[in-house]
C-alpha cells in the first residue's frame, strides 16, 4: 500500500503505507506550519514552502540515492532522511543561536529526543519499532561519526545529500529565482561508493562544480539577502529584549511564535516594525576580519544602542564542511579532494568566505559613515 503525493518539485511520487504512519504523528505534522525559509517571504513571496514538504522531498531523494548505491540499510536511511528535520525550532536555521544559548539544544539533539521517544508524543518511536526499525539506528545515521552507517550518512547529511539537492532545487523554485544550474538525475547517476564513503569519477566534477555554483548562487541571492538578514536581526533583538524565555518557545509553529513576540511588552513595537515592512537600514558596511572581535560590537552598541551588528556569512558557517568541496574524485586506485582538481571549485570556496561586516539602524536615524569607521579602527 503507498499514497501517491504531487510534488511541485519533483512530481508524481509515491510513499509506502510504513512512512505515512509517522508523517500523520503529530510531531511531523507540525512541520507544516515551519517556513523552510524564515523570513525570506519578506523578499521572494513565493517563498512559504514548509520543512513538511521539504522533508518529503529529502526521504524521496535518499531513498533514490540508497537504491542506487546498494546501501545495507536502504529502509532506516530512508526513514532518517525523512526525520532529519523533526526537531526544527521557529523560523527554522533563523535562530538556532538563539535557543543554543538559551536552552543549551540545537535542533538535531532535539530531533534525536524525539525520535527515541524522550521528547514529544513518542509516536514517531512507536511507528518506527511497528516497521521492526531501530530508533537508536536512525539517530546514528543522522548524528555521522558511526563507522557502521556511514555510507547512510553521507546520504542524508554528506558532501553530496539529499537534503542539500532537495533544498536548493526546492528553494530556487519557490523564490523563483532560477539559480539551479545542475540536474538531480545527473547527480544521482555519478554517485558511487566503495561500500563506506560516497565518491564520484573525473568525469563527474563539471556536475559537482554545477551544484556549488548553484549553491553560491543561492547563498548571495536568497540565504543572505540583505532584506532577510535584516528581518533576522529585528527579530533576534525582540528576542534578546524578553524578560522571560520558557522552553515551550521550541515547539511553537512559526507564527505562534512571531505572535507570542508581538504581545510582549519589551519586544511588540520591534515586531510590530517588520509587520509594517519598517524595516532597519544599511548604515555602513565593508570588509570583516578574519577572526571575530566582540570589543568591536561592544564599542557600536555603546555608543549607539540602536545598530545592529552583523556578519555575512556568519563566522559560524567558518567550519561547516568547507562549503562541500571535499568531494572525492577517484583517479585510478586513490581518492583526491575535489578542490586539488577544479580551480572553479576554489574560486567558489573564496568567494562564499569573503565575510562582510554590515550595520543595520533604523530608518529615521542619521549617523555618518566616518562615525562607524572610526569606532571600528
Amino acid at each position: 500500500m503507498f499514497k501517491a503525493i504531487q510534488d511541485p518539485v519533483w512530481g508524481y511520487t509515491e510513499i509506502p503505507e510504513k512512512f505515512l504512519k509517522i508523517i500523520d504523528t503529530p510531531d511531523f505534522q507540525r512541520l507544516h506550519w515551519i517556513r523552510q525559509l524564515g523570513m525570506c517571504y519578506l523578499v521572494y513571496p513565493g517563498a512559504v514552502h514548509t520543512r513538511f514538504q521539504h522533508s518529503l522531498g529529502t526521504m524521496a531523494l535518499a531513498d533514490q540515492i540508497a537504491r542506487k548505491l546498494e546501501t545495507k540499510y536502504p529502509t532506516e536511511v530512508t526513514f532518517a532522511a525523512l526525520l532529519h528535520d523533526i526537531g526544527h525550532f521557529p523560523l527554522s536555521h533563523s535562530f538556532e543561536d538563539f535557543f543554543q544559548d538559551k536552552f543549551h539544544v540545537n535542533h538535531e539533539e532535539n530531533g534525536r529526543e524525539m525520535i527515541l521517544g524522550k521528547k514529544g508524543t513518542g509516536e514517531i518511536r512507536e511507528c518506527l519499532e511497528s516497521n521492526d526499525i531501530d530508533p537508536e539506528v536512525v539517530t546514528r545515521i543522522l548524528s555521522g561519526g558511526h563507522r557502521e552507517f556511514k555510507l547512510e550518512s553521507e546520504i542524508v547529511s554528506g558532501p553530496l545529500d539529499a537534503d542539500e539537492m532537495d533544498y536548493l532545487v526546492r528553494d530556487s523554485y519557490f523564490t523563483g529565482t532560477g539559480n539551479i544550474a545542475f540536474s538531480i538525475k545527473r547527480m544521482v547517476d555519478i554517485l558511487r561508493t566503495d561500500g563506506e564513503k560516497i565518491f564520484i569519477e573525473e568525469k563527474g566534477i563539471t556536475s559537482v562544480e554545477s551544484i556549488l555554483l548553484s549553491r553560491n548562487l543561492m547563498h548571495k541571492s536568497v540565504y543572505f539577502h540583505k532584506t532577510v538578514r535584516i528581518a533576522q536581526k529585528m527579530i533576534e533583538r525582540a528576542m534578546d529584549s524578553l524578560d522571560k524565555v520558557d522552553s515551550s518557545m521550541m515547539d511553537m509553529h512559526d507564527d505562534i511564535f512571531l505572535n507570542y513576540l508581538r504581545n510582549q511588552d519589551s519586544s511588540s513595537d520591534m515586531i510590530r516594525q517588520i509587520d509594517r515592512r519598517n524595516l532597519y537600514k544599511v548604515v555602513y558596511r565593508d570588509s570583516a576580519p578574519d577572526i571575530r572581535n566582540p570589543e568591536i560590537e561592544s564599542k557600536i552598541h555603546e555608543k549607539y544602542p540602536e545598530l545592529i551588528v552583523d556578519y555575512v556569512p556568519p563566522y559560524a558557517y567558518q567550519d561547516r564542511k568547507k562549503s562541500k568541496n571535499e568531494v572525492l574524485v577517484k583517479q585510478g586506485r586513490k581518492f583526491m579532494e575535489i578542490s586539488s582538481l577544479s580551480p572553479l571549485i576554489n574560486s567558489l570556496y573564496d568567494s562564499f568566505n569573503r565575510r562582510y561586516i554590515t550595520i543595520y539602524g533604523p530608518q529615521k536615524l542619521q549617523i555618518r559613515q566616518e562615525e562607524i569607521r572610526s569606532l571600528l579602527d
